[in-house]
């Protein structure tokens, strides 16, 4: 009896230091589900994301536009916003053009589709502004000196445009309020709000502008 209750008390303690396991939490599982539902329980879907160690859904070894979108979308509704930036960072790097995101289709959720539809002209925002500052997707790594910076500032621009796809995918006939968590700013009320999102306007979705510039 006492080596059972003692085997019990082990396990706890184990699980409470290195967390339970869970290797489907590991592995992400696509298409991602629906916004409003995220939403209902935003908690728990950022604590499920938490658990994620790979990129790409299991059996798969590389990384595709596609994948960076969903997982773009997935950190704008659980509200992340470091995460988010990240996986711009990361595209950012992986120098894929954002024309060429490939089109996610519907898939039976018109919601979901509208919200994905406006990500590439985040990226197109967030991009083409580094650009005109100078910076370059074609440089080696990010640390460079003060010669090769002038050098590659020097050089032709490259602006990102979206994939044909977003402008055919059609507003949402009812309003998508995705609420943010900012400090010191009142949840927005309507798209005649100066933080609301143009891009995400277009297919009658309120959100707060996000956070797309990285270092």
């Amino acid at each position: 009896m006492e080596s059972t209750k003692r085997s019990k008390w082990h396990t706890i303690f184990a699980l409470r230091c290195f967390g339970a396991r869970n290797d489907k939490l590991e592995f992400p599982s696509w298409p991602p589900p629906n916004p409003r539902e995220i939403l209902s329980r935003q908690a728990f879907y950022k604590e499920r994301l938490s658990h994620r160690k790979y990129i790409a859904p299991e059996g798969i070894f590389t990384d595709q536009p596609l994948y960076a979108l969903y997982r773009i979308y997935e950190w704008i509704m659980v509200d992340h916003t470091i995460n988010m930036r990240n996986e711009l960072e990361l595209f950012w790097w992986k120098r894929w053009p954002v024309s060429s995101i490939p089109d996610p289709g519907e898939q039976g959720d018109s919601e979901r589709y509208a919200v994905l539809s406006c990500i590439p002209a985040l990226l197109v925002q967030s991009f083409n502004l580094r650009v005109e500052q100078g910076l370059r997707r074609e440089e080696p790594h990010s640390i460079l000196s003060l010669e090769e910076q002038l050098q590659w500032a020097a050089s032709p621009k490259t602006f990102e445009t979206e994939p044909p796809w977003t402008d055919k995918v059609p507003p949402l006939k009812e309003r998508l309020h995705i609420p943010h968590s900012a400090p010191m700013h009142p949840q927005l009320e309507s798209f005649d709000d100066p933080l609301a999102s143009a891009a995400f306007r277009k297919k009658n979705i309120l959100i707060m502008q996000p956070h797309i510039h990285f270092i």
